[in-house]
C-alpha cells in the first residue's frame, strides 16, 4: 500500500531529504555551527601563517644587513 502512495503523491525519500540538509544553507544563519576544535586548528593555520611571513621577512633584512655590512668593512 504504502509504496503506491508514496508513488501517487511523488513524496520523495528520507534518503533525499537528508542529503539537501547537508548542503551549506545560503543564509550564513543557518550554516552548521563550527566546533572548539575546528575553530583552534583554523586560529592555528592563521597564526602559523603569520608568523612564517614575519620569519621569512627578518630573514631577509638580517642578510641584507649582513651583506651591507660585510661591503663596508673588508678586512685586508
Amino acid at each position: 500500500m504504502y509504496p503506491s502512495v508514496t508513488a501517487e503523491y511523488k513524496i520523495p525519500k528520507k534518503e533525499e531529504i537528508t542529503e539537501q540538509q547537508q548542503q551549506e544553507p545560503d543564509n550564513p544563519l543557518m550554516r552548521k555551527k563550527k566546533t572548539p576544535e575546528e575553530l583552534a586548528a583554523e586560529a592555528e593555520l592563521e597564526d602559523q601563517d603569520e608568523f612564517t611571513k614575519l620569519k621569512n621577512t627578518i630573514e631577509t633584512q638580517v642578510n641584507e644587513l649582513k651583506s651591507q655590512i660585510e661591503s663596508k668593512c673588508v678586512m685586508q
